[in-house]
């Protein structure tokens, strides 16, 4: 039995990473590794604090929050996807701080970028960054990656600044040019960072 379970140890550690840097955009994360029927987050989440794998606690309970509270307070789940209120309290709380920062931080990312200077591309909003047509556009990107995790938080997910459009891929603010997308693109990976550094502080792992 030893071998078995540090084979299946080592699938779950791949897939609730320790360290920032083992996060990818393509890598499966969470319960989507398990193969057959996929669990609920919250049941990985009461296995994990079950049998103590305190290294996979941060991402077991960002996994589980980040559909927000009604999926974790889900009358119709099993039972062994029931948290207990320990539990429930720990996630909630620490789905309010997530929520806070991502709200905070990627508006920051969006509208107020870290050494920031006009665009220099003619066409391009940011050109005038008060402007309307620049803050119609960043408000658009805003409520894009804040706005598709509803009461949840997908503060660690890579978002997509751009979509397709009659075939042309075009950044999701009318008019933004790719200069501009590669700078928010670098201050979302700090913010992701960021989020990473606070999880076990949020969800009541330290001390």
């Amino acid at each position: 039995m030893p071998p078995i379970q540090s084979q299946l140890l080592e699938v779950v550690r791949a897939a609730y990473p320790e360290t920032f840097e083992e996060l990818g955009p393509s890598k499966p994360l969470g319960e989507s590794v398990f193969s057959r029927r996929t669990p609920h987050p919250n049941e990985v989440l009461n296995l994990f604090v079950q049998q103590r794998l305190t290294s996979a606690l941060p991402m077991a309970y960002y996994m589980a929050t980040r559909n927000g509270p009604d999926s974790l307070m889900d009358r119709n789940l099993p039972r062994n996807a029931t948290l207990s209120p320990e539990v429930l309290q720990s996630a909630i709380k620490g789905l309010m701080a997530l929520r806070e920062v991502e709200l905070n931080e990627t508006h920051r990312v969006i509208f107020e970028p870290e050494g920031s200077r006009p665009c220099s591309v003619p066409n391009c909003p940011s050109r005038t960054p008060t402007g309307p047509a620049a803050l119609a556009a960043y408000r658009q990107v805003f409520d894009h990656i804040v706005g598709s995790s509803q009461l949840g938080t997908k503060v660690l997910q890579v978002p997509e600044f751009y979509e397709e459009h009659g075939g042309d891929t075009q950044c999701v603010g009318p008019g933004i040019c790719g200069s501009c997308v590669e700078g928010w693109e670098r201050g979302h990976v700090e913010l992701r960072r960021k989020a990473w550094a606070m999880l076990p502080n949020v969800f009541g792992m330290n001390g």
